[in-house]
């Protein structure tokens, strides 16, 4: 297997994997952990850190996969083209954010869908439990478009995979 198809089946498999999580705790009854208002403010804290992690995640995969198949993205090839690529690569990121908004927003909504339509039990699809999700999704895209580290980060550790490996053979 090449060194880019076992990257893909890292970022996107983990992606996937967590995506499966917070579907499959859709399916969970009763989700109280304690007695009162601190259970609320618990589901809302534990609501706001999945949906956190799922846009992590998914704009990981995505700008992962741009950077790692559209070579204009990875690196420029003169001086020249740094500002253009920079630029470009602003405008992409940019599109990818709001893109993974949107993803991890109809995410929400069908996670709610499943509780309001599957009859889970102590379980029903809530308004605020989407408008959760999406503050939290907003404040976690924010924070990354203003420090856009998270492709950075899967780069430099694919660049160090892929060093280790020359370095090896």
């Amino acid at each position: 297997m090449s060194k880019r198809v076992a990257y893909y089946i890292w970022i996107w498999g983990s992606t996937l994997a967590f995506l499966a999580l917070v579907l499959w705790l859709s399916f969970l009854p009763n989700l109280d952990v304690t007695a009162g208002a601190g259970n609320e403010a618990l589901k809302v804290l534990f609501r706001m850190f999945l949906y956190a992690m799922l846009f992590i995640l998914l704009y990981r995969s995505v700008i992962g996969t741009l950077k790692n198949s559209v070579s204009r993205l990875a690196v420029w090839h003169s001086k020249r083209e740094a500002k253009e690529d920079t630029e470009f690569l602003l405008i992409i990121e940019t599109l990818v954010v709001l893109v993974t908004i949107f993803v991890t927003v109809l995410i929400s909504i069908f996670d709610e869908a499943i509780q309001t339509y599957a009859g889970v039990e102590g379980r029903s699809g809530d308004i605020k439990d989407i408008l959760i999700s999406t503050m939290a999704v907003l404040l976690t895209a924010l924070i990354v478009y203003t420090m856009p580290v998270i492709g950075e980060l899967e780069m430099a550790v694919k660049h160090r995979l892929q060093d280790r490996g020359h370095k090896k053979e």
